[in-house]
């Protein structure tokens, strides 16, 4: 993971990231090389939720999840995760 990656995003987010990335690889047959996540603040019943939208271009998937966090934890960025094959590389699209 890139430093930007590990400073912005609360450790429960980047949980979670990797939570989307374990599913996605029991529900794809095939996954793309970059997973994208959209981290986004949506209000639900008069608190704030941290929305996280999970896609791939090839195949097309998308799938969303929220997550119950502290205010201040909830970020609004687009996080890359790159698959070369032999590791995975977390970083947030401001840095590729």
């Amino acid at each position: 993971m890139t430093r930007g990656f590990q400073a912005e995003v609360p450790i429960e987010t980047q949980l979670m990231i990797y939570d989307c990335l374990e599913k996605a690889k029991q529900i794809l047959t095939v996954m793309d090389y970059l997973q994208v996540f959209k981290l986004d603040k949506v209000s639900s019943n008069g608190s704030y939720l941290q929305q996280v939208v999970h896609s791939q271009e090839v195949p097309p998937f998308e799938e969303t999840v929220y997550l119950t966090l502290p205010e201040d934890q909830i970020i609004i960025t687009k996080i890359y995760v790159i698959d070369d094959g032999d590791h995975h590389t977390f970083l947030l699209a401001s840095e590729y």
